[in-house]
């Protein structure tokens, strides 16, 4: 198996898919809950690291015997529990260690604090030295990180702590990758995932693939599966590219005929247009935005949308991972969202978790099913404090009101005596052109309120229209229009690190991975490159001018590499409303 690595990274391989191939037969479960052919969980690690009440279990990620280990508690308590002692564990015996290295990854812009070789004393903890330096310079969003070395000739590579503050926006520990349209087409795919067994997923019939097929024949280790006509712009897949091993996975719960992925050919045609996967109005491309548990509790009986640019794909069947903060990872398969078991679970969502949909089996053609190489994730808001009230002007109490105590909160909207229609333009940020209503049978005057010191305005205008929809059976629908997007200011401070006052420079373009460094390059020149690579016009919505030197290193693979790579920078890219036409029903009293 070790000998192939360079063969891989050598070959560069394309064939045209087909779907000529039979469909893939089920896989064989005994019960409800099984996991597909191929994933079947590894026993769990004996061994756990105990460090005050915390106990953190740890799962091995490479040979000879290197483990590794995570948990996330709010910043108070990690305060304290830097004080205290650590403790190795397999089973209930307890390990002699040596804690190798201690550092701190920082959120944000300050730099970190590192103990290359801490000062540790068994049963007594670290130094009174490293105890005060944390427990002074620790942040919420920091990551602290230690290296352990321990009897049984184990090491403890990385055990990462993630300090959380629930009053800061939710951000899932794990991101789903974006779709990069740089890549080539190779014939062939590896597939090397801990505790399985390795598969070469291939044409055995190609000619142009053919001494690759008689290279891994030769190695008994290894399944071969057939699949006519496979290509792929992945030619191998390994523990990194999951987005949860199989060891994270808390239990699985199957509900229909789970199909092997790995006989499917790959879907190849979303290179290009912009990949979507939509919820009723919400939306992942690949990620979401963080929506509110009563706006993914409003979409539950849904279906799912995936567009690849303006077209739809039938979707066959998904793996639904739910995790979060304080959620162990679980996976159901499954080929709708309204499967009784599946929507009694989803209705006990909470705040912080995201829905990860992945291994999506799509429909393009009649019986021609294939795997969609890309998943998607919608995030949950975590709880925090606001106040919401609507009411019609002069009535003796609000129709909506919710939300905690938060009188000293600062108000981020006040509208009193406000036409429904004209709360409308201001909610959905459009002028009066822009709107064309359809039968719109009332049109009270509204007194609205919003506050909160920790969700944003835009956060607040998303509560109260979906409020309103409801109150007052509003159907507002978008008309599709060509896409255009904005620069939009998100973080000033983190921009600013990215002007400069020097002497102009350049770009400097990499036409194969399509990236761009910038060196002291004008803003103007930024635009016109991502509008160039995008292929869609790109406006310019920033406090700054064009004239204004930038300096950094952007990804144009694809407009959701875009938005990842600008993001760094303190700016975001999104859908331009400048040019939208919507229409707003409201359905009559039944």
């Amino acid at each position: 198996m070790r000998g192939y690595s360079g063969l891989l990274a050598a070959l560069v391989l394309g064939l045209v898919v087909s779907c000529s191939q039979p469909e893939p037969e089920a896989v064989a479960t005994d019960q409800a809950g099984s996991l597909p052919i191929h994933e079947a969980p590894v026993s769990a690690s004996d061994y756990r690291v105990q460090w005050g009440h915390l106990s953190i279990p740890l799962s091995k990620f490479a040979n000879p015997e290197v483990y590794k280990g995570e948990a996330a508690l709010p910043l108070d308590e990690f305060k304290t529990l830097i004080g205290q002692p650590l403790q190795v564990f397999r089973e209930a015996r307890a390990l002699p260690f040596e804690v190798v290295q201690l550092h701190r990854e920082p959120y944000q812009r300050f730099g970190p604090f590192w103990f290359s070789y801490p000062a540790y004393t068994p049963h007594q903890g670290f130094d009174v030295s490293v105890v005060t330096a944390y427990q002074n310079g620790i942040r919420p969003g920091d990551i602290i990180s230690l290296r352990i070395d321990a009897a049984d000739s184990i090491r403890i590579q990385s055990l990462h702590i993630r300090v959380i503050d629930p009053m800061l926006p939710y951000t899932p520990a794990v991101k789903v990758p974006h779709p990069r349209h740089t890549q080539e087409a190779f014939g062939f795919q590896v597939i090397q995932e801990s505790g399985q067994r390795p598969i070469l997923r291939i044409d055995t019939a190609a000619t142009e693939t053919r001494h690759i097929f008689e290279l891994y024949q030769q190695n008994a280790l290894y399944k071969i599966i057939h699949i006519p006509g496979f290509r792929t712009y992945n030619r191998l897949l390994a523990d990194r590219d999951q987005l949860f091993s199989t060891q994270e996975i808390r239990r699985t719960t199957t509900l229909t005929d789970p199909l092997d992925w790995k006989a499917l050919p790959d879907y190849m045609d979303y290179r290009g247009p912009e990949v979507e996967l939509r919820w009723g109005p919400l939306s992942a491309n690949p990620m979401s935005t963080n929506y509110h548990l009563w706006q993914v509790e409003g979409q539950l009986s849904e279906a799912l949308q995936l567009f690849v640019g303006t077209n739809t794909l039938p979707i066959h069947s998904f793996q639904l991972i739910i995790a979060g903060a304080a959620q162990q990872p679980e996976m159901w398969v499954a080929n709708s969202l309204q499967q009784p078991e599946l929507a009694k679970r989803l209705w006990q969502l909470q705040p912080a978790q995201t829905l990860y949909f992945n291994r999506i089996i799509v429909e393009p053609e009649p019986g021609c099913l294939q795997l969609f190489p890309q998943a998607f994730a919608f995030n949950i808001e975590s709880a925090r404090p606001f106040r919401l009230s609507l009411k019609e002007t002069g009535a003796a109490a609000p129709f909506f009101s919710a939300g905690q105590d938060t009188t000293e909160s600062p108000v981020r909207l006040s509208m009193k005596g406000t036409r429904l229609s004209d709360a409308l333009l201001t909610l959905l940020e459009l002028d009066s052109n822009q709107v064309h209503r359809s039968g719109l049978h009332q049109d009270p005057q509204l007194d609205i309120t919003f506050a909160s010191s920790r969700y944003t305005l835009s956060d607040g205008k998303a509560m109260i229209l979906e409020q309103l929809e409801e109150a007052y059976r509003l159907e507002i629908d978008w008309r599709p229009t060509p896409p255009q997007y904005e620069l939009q200011l998100k973080d000033s401070l983190l921009l600013q690190e990215h002007l400069t006052m020097e002497d102009p420079g350049r770009i400097i373009w990499d036409e194969q991975e399509r990236t761009a460094l910038v060196l002291r390059a004008p803003l103007s020149e930024v635009l016109q490159l991502m509008q160039r690579e995008l292929g869609v016009p790109v406006h310019n919505n920033l406090p700054v001018s064009e004239t204004a030197l930038f300096r950094g290193h952007l990804d144009f693979s694809s407009i959701a590499a875009a938005r990842s790579s600008v993001a760094q920078f303190g700016l975001s890219l999104q859908r331009s409303k400048a040019c939208s036409q919507v229409i707003i029903r409201q359905r009559p009293l039944e």
